[in-house]
Order: structure tokens, then C-alpha cells, then sequence
């Protein structure tokens, strides 16, 4: 296998897991969409427990219960 295949191949293997969590978070906004609000909050927006809990007008408990059962079902579904 040269280099260059094995990038090409790196490369469409880093772009399907892509799609796959794009695709699961759509699932995951469809079955609760503020759950897949707290992960877009918290994984990519870098955002902390008490600062979500803020923006969404909900307790950081529940927050950290959204993010336990988000993950839960992004596994499930990404597996």
C-alpha cells in the first residue's frame, strides 16, 4: 500500500464517522431535542454544566442528567 492510498483511505474513513454522528444527532434532536441541544452546547461549544443550564432556563442537575442520557443513547446508536 503506498502513502498516498492510505491517506485516501484515512480520509473517507474519518468523513463516514462524521456522517454517522451528524446522522445520530439528528436522531437524537428528533427524539429529544434539548438533549441533542446540550451536546451541541457542551461538546462543540465548549460550553460548561452551570452555562447550559443558564441558556436553557433548566437546573445544572438536569443538564447533567441530559448530557448522562445523550451520551447513552449517541452510543447506541453510533455502535
Amino acid at each position: 500500500m503506498t502513502l498516498d492510498s492510505q491517506i485516501v483511505q484515512e480520509s473517507e474513513a474519518a468523513e463516514v464517522e462524521i456522517l454517522n454522528v451528524h446522522q445520530a444527532l439528528e436522531e437524537l434532536a428528533q427524539h429529544d431535542p434539548r438533549l441533542a441541544q446540550v451536546v451541541e452546547m457542551r461538546y462543540f461549544g465548549g460550553m460548561s454544566e452551570a452555562e447550559i443550564a443558564d441558556a436553557l432556563g433548566v437546573a445544572a442537575r438536569t443538564v447533567r442528567r441530559d448530557w448522562d442520557k445523550a451520551r447513552l443513547l449517541l452510543a447506541q446508536w453510533l455502535a
